[in-house]
């Protein structure tokens, strides 16, 4: 949308910056996010210097199999990236703990954000991030994937049709036997 296009966007693209470079946006957020010719990943940044160089290498291979020369800029530091004037948006795919704070700053530099469940660790933070993205002129969007898987939706319906009774105490649990693990 033209709300989103930078003024300097090349071929009227959306440029992205991508902030934590490790299994969430290694698997899902840059692959996903780049195969879409309206936005391109031109930025990726990570407190840890392997997971940044491994970032910008997927990005890199990502647009050479296309036959595309970008140079992916690195940056150690997010606020350096959110300074920069060429990304329009930001894909934030950190622990939990940095989402409330990153959001809050990449709002304050006009930057649209998509940010990974979970949004916050606090009620606190959520008032926050809330005033701060109602207070810009940005695109917000949290990634809360799951939530429409038809098992989600069943047990939404049953618990509004009162079939279970008085919710007293609710237990949850995940069993992820997957190589990466919970």
């Amino acid at each position: 949308p033209s709300s989103v296009f930078g003024k300097n966007a090349p071929s009227n693209k959306i440029q992205i910056g991508q902030i934590g470079c490790g299994r969430i946006a290694r698997g899902h957020d840059l692959p996903g996010t780049m195969q879409y010719d309206m936005a391109r990943v031109i930025a990726v940044s990570d407190v840890d210097s392997k997971r940044m160089k491994e970032g910008k290498e997927l990005v890199e291979g990502y647009y050479a199999k296309k036959d595309i020369d970008l140079e992916v800029k690195m940056y150690a530091d997010y606020k350096d990236m959110l300074a920069n004037p060429e990304i329009d948006a930001v894909i934030i795919s950190t622990p939990d703990h940095w989402h409330a704070q990153m959001c809050i700053d990449a709002a304050a530099a006009g930057k649209h954000i998509y940010v990974e469940k979970a949004m916050t660790r606090e009620e606190e933070e959520t008032h926050r991030m809330y005033e701060a993205v109602k207070n810009s002129d940005i695109v917000f969007q949290l990634g809360h994937q799951q939530r429409q898987t038809e098992s989600h939706i069943k047990a939404r319906e049953v618990i509004q049709a009162g079939i279970l009774g008085p919710i007293t105490l609710v237990e949850t649990t995940t069993n992820r036997n997957d190589p990466w693990g919970a």
